[in-house]
């Protein structure tokens, strides 16, 4: 079974809201918002996305990963799928339910060490799902131009986001993230075992 871009989009919305958040942050510290600050952001998560994107697929072609096509192992890999796609959505949606108090104040200098170190962290969920989508055989060049451009907009809205309205709504965030991941799974199970 292979994905459609839409498909692709739900499931690349759901998993860069994390980027959302974690820029919402930044915006929030910002006295002003600086282009090349937002350029850089956007290519280090949008990157970061992307290659534990592509990283996921790669793990599914390693010979150690048996992806002979017949029905009972294909049965296995959807079922993993759908595991992981359920898994990161409840995942984000417990992080949505924690009422965790943050305190907002002022920095406008980027520290890119730790910030590229959050990049990383928040592409697990990318390279999971890259994960999955390989079982899929879902096309690599199809979630690449779809999750790289839903990243680096997801970038700009946090960041503008964080700016503008500080960190009170991040929870609603990852509610929706974790519905959207929470689909993707249904999609799976629909498409394949009904």
């Amino acid at each position: 079974m292979q994905m459609s871009i839409a498909e692709i989009l739900v499931i690349s919305i759901g998993l860069s809201i994390d980027v959302f958040v974690a820029v919402a942050y930044l915006g929030a510290g910002f006295s002003k918002i600086l282009a090349r600050n937002l350029a850089g952001l956007s290519l280090l998560f949008g990157g970061m996305q992307l290659g534990g994107l592509i990283i996921g697929n790669l793990v599914t072609l390693l010979p150690a990963v048996p992806t002979d096509h017949s029905k009972n192992v294909a049965d296995g890999w959807e079922g993993i799928t759908v595991l992981i796609f359920a898994g990161l959505g409840i995942y984000m949606i417990c992080k949505g339910v924690k009422r965790e108090q943050v305190l907002e104040r002022r920095k406008d200098a980027i520290e890119w060490k730790t910030t590229t170190v959050l990049a990383l962290v928040t592409s697990i969920d990318a390279f999971m799902a890259g994960v999955g989508m390989g079982f899929l055989d879902t096309e690599v060049i199809a979630q690449a131009i779809t999750l790289f451009p839903v990243t680096v907009l997801q970038v700009i809205f946090g960041v503008y986001a964080g700016y503008r309205l500080g960190l009170k709504h991040n929870r609603h965030a990852y509610w929706i993230g974790g519905a959207m991941l929470l689909l993707a799974s249904a999609d799976v199970v629909i498409h394949y075992y009904i």
